[in-house]
């Protein structure tokens, strides 16, 4: 194409891509117009910045920089994809100084992505519009001439606004409220989002295919004031494209030098920045044995001639999301305390609340419902619904806060094996040997949790749930001594059923799995004076009189029970062998109880501690079964500001920040997880646990890296 032609394109493109924030198109070339002709078109120009390396992102943990989470990373910066870096449509807000009050606002359409990642646009608004904001008594002099400091305005970027905000700023008044306008995400566990014009969708990260264009906004405080000409005539000099009154640089009278109303508008910096609205999750096979057995991680292990052999794997099959925040504010805001702004703002500004501030190591950035947030949360009611797409826990059934079967199916739940077939994120600055492999799986919303560090627990924050599946070496298949545990959690020869109820149930204490309560009760036994507190644990307070449990087992004679109705021994007789049971001391209220469900309360009661996994199915999307075997769960909240200390909860540790990559991969897992059944669980999960927990089950890697533009260099 020669360049007579390309210029032709562009400057027909750019012709065609002016149009206002407002019900009617402006045409700008009819001298015989009326309001929407040249006489009402006043024009401006801005200059928009992508994320770009070293120039943007969010906080990483290894940033030390003087400037927050703009600096850089020694992880790296992580380098957006070309479908990330999309801008269709800018969207230039005015506002006033202070109150951020609407003034006016245009769009303009149609964009290439530069090499540098600046985008600059021309927007015309109506002068009309525009008018309101000087004829006001509380600006101007009535008169079209504004007060002292009235020429200093707001100004905000969109780059791809979504419909809905779009629709919200569509036809605002002057004076209007809007600032505190939020986005919406109203997703299902299988990614659907659900028809209406009252959420964002999908949209904000370019749509189902995210093709379309990510939701950007204003990221830098510094760079929101601008100055506009002193009276309403002053725009005169601008009511033409070509001279546009530009809102990032000088501003000439003609083609003179003279610097009109003395404006330059921050020509130092030049641009706007902006950011995505969203951040990502990228996930990598971390696992040990990934080239030989993928997401498979030695757990439990037995001693072979004092050596130690593994006899438990655990091979991880699925990543769930869970606690996605649904909604999120269009502009990024901080705080010292993550609470949002005072009354009486921004006179009164005693938290350094900010619109679009710098996160630092001190502050919070503020989420839309930091009241929510804090103190101790609601364990029963349909509340966390109300917040959060994919919710931990369920309230459905008993209206209590539980992880039960309708919980794990509101989760949105992917296949390890789908993600690490996904698209590769490497580039040019991922090319490091530990950096290979990672795969991006999704976006999700922001969501802080303000001060106290206390505040940052399971039920708000947004986290990833790995599914894991038990697994004996094959090593020790046909093991006198560990084969039938073998053939039991492998499914050898289709011996389970993969019902909870009829299967063999497994137990496991102080990192040693029993297939049977038998075995639990042998080794009790065996090592009643080495292990006086396995003992115990197993068979409660009894007098010497009364134990009669060593004997028989000597003896091989039928087992005698605990009869310490405290003891899981006992109600576990009585659950599954009350003929041998003699509950005649009971009291009415204990011999109503369900043994089954008292079994389960003590044993996994404090002091006793057994965690009890039961058999389970997994079917394939038309309900048939694929699977049958013993499955556990592990959580994990992600981590935004990583102080590297496991005991102490820092400030900003938990969360999700926009225009953050959030690099995972599950280095190493240290013990078995959680069982699927909750009342099986002596460590259950529960909405007002804190994320920083003293029982560490396994160790994930992640890297937090600033998101910025790939710089594309293109010749033709």
């Amino acid at each position: 194409m020669k360049k007579r032609k390309l210029f032709q394109f562009f400057a027909t493109a750019l012709a065609l891509a002016f149009v206002g924030c407002s019900h009617d198109a402006l045409t700008g070339d009819d001298p015989e117009g009326d309001q929407n002709g040249p006489k009402d078109a006043v024009y401006m120009n801005v200059t928009v910045q992508l994320p770009v390396a070293g120039g943007m992102g969010g906080r990483s943990i290894t940033n030390t920089g003087t400037n927050g989470d703009y600096g850089t990373s020694t992880s790296g910066t992580e380098i957006g994809k070309d479908h990330e870096n999309v801008v269709n449509t800018v969207l230039l807000v005015l506002a006033e100084k202070g109150t951020n009050k609407f003034i006016a606002c245009g769009t303009q359409n149609g964009f290439a992505t530069p090499s540098d990642g600046k985008i600059k646009t021309v927007q015309s608004i109506e002068k009309s519009k525009l008018s309101q904001y000087y004829t006001n008594t509380d600006n101007g002099d009535g008169n079209g001439t504004l007060k002292s400091g009235k020429e200093k305005i707001n100004v905000y970027v969109f780059c791809n606004p979504t419909l809905r905000l779009q629709t919200k700023l569509k036809g605002l008044s002057s004076g209007a409220e809007w600032i505190d306008e939020t986005g919406k995400v109203i997703e299902s566990d299988k990614g659907v989002f659900p028809t209406t014009t009252e959420q964002d969708g999908g949209a904000v990260w370019g749509g189902s295919d995210h093709k379309q264009g990510f939701l950007m906004a204003t990221a830098k405080s510094n760079d929101i004031e601008k100055e506009i000409p002193k009276t309403l005539s002053g725009w005169d000099n601008h009511n033409t494209a070509e001279k546009a009154f530009d809102l990032t640089g000088p501003n000439y009278l003609g083609s003179s030098s003279e610097i009109d109303n003395g404006k330059t508008n921050n020509i130092e910096v030049g641009s706007i920045d902006v950011e995505r609205a969203v951040a990502r999750f990228d996930f990598k096979d971390g696992s040990p044995l990934a080239s030989t057995s993928p997401c498979t991680y030695d757990v439990v292990t037995y001693k072979d001639n004092n050596e130690d052999k593994t006899l438990i794997q655990i091979e991880l099959t699925k990543m769930a999301l869970v606690n996605m925040s649904k909604e999120f504010y269009y502009l990024r805001r901080v705080s010292n305390d993550g609470s949002d702004k005072v009354p009486g703002f921004p006179e009164t500004n005693t938290n350094n609340f900010a619109y679009c501030g710098v996160e630092t190591l001190s502050n919070y950035v503020v989420d839309t419902d930091p009241t929510f947030k804090t103190g101790t949360l609601e364990k029963k009611g349909k509340v966390y619904a109300s917040h959060f797409n994919f919710c931990l826990g369920d309230t459905t059934l008993t209206n209590m806060w539980t992880i039960n079967e309708n919980a794990r199916g509101q989760w949105y739940t992917s296949e390890i094996s789908d993600v690490l077939d996904g698209l590769d994120d490497t580039d040019d600055g991922w090319n490091a040997t530990d950096k290979i492999g990672y795969k991006i799986w999704r976006y999700v919303t922001e969501n802080t949790i303000p001060t106290d560090v206390a505040n940052q627990k399971h039920g708000i924050s947004t986290g990833i749930v790995f599914k894991g599946k038990m697994v004996v070496p094959d090593a020790l298949r046909g093991s006198e001594k560990y084969g039938e545990l073998y053939n039991t959690i492998n499914n050898a020869g289709d011996v389970l059923t993969g019902n909870p109820n009829e299967d063999p149930i497994l137990y496991a204490h102080s990192g040693n799995l029993y297939l049977t309560w038998k075995e639990v009760r042998a080794v009790a036994i065996d090592n009643k004076e080495s292990y006086p507190a396995f003992y115990n644990a197993v068979f409660g307070t009894v007098s010497e009189e009364e134990d009669k449990q060593p004997k028989a087992a000597a003896e091989g004679a039928a087992p005698v029970y605990s009869t310490d109705v405290n003891s899981p021994d006992f109600w576990w007789a009585k659950w599954q062998d009350a003929e041998n049971v003699d509950d005649s001391g009971l009291s009415e209220e204990d011999k109503d109880k369900d043994a089954r469900e008292e079994f389960k309360r003590i044993a996994t009661s404090e002091g006793v501690e057994f965690t009890i996994y039961q058999s389970s199915k997994e079917v394939d999307a038309k309900g048939q079964v694929i699977a049958k075997g013993y499955y556990c769960y592990y959580y994990y909240w992600n981590r935004h500001n990583d102080n590297n200390n496991a005991t102490t909860m820092g400030a900003m540790e938990f969360g999700v920040v926009r225009n953050n990559v959030y690099k995972l991969a599950v280095t190493d897992i240290s013990r078995l997880g959680h069982p699927r059944i909750s009342e099986n669980d002596p460590d259950p999960e529960d909405p007002d646990k804190p994320d920083e927990e003293g029982k560490i089950y396994f160790k994930l890697s992640i890297e937090v890296l600033p998101w910025v533009v790939r710089v594309n260099n293109i010749e033709f």
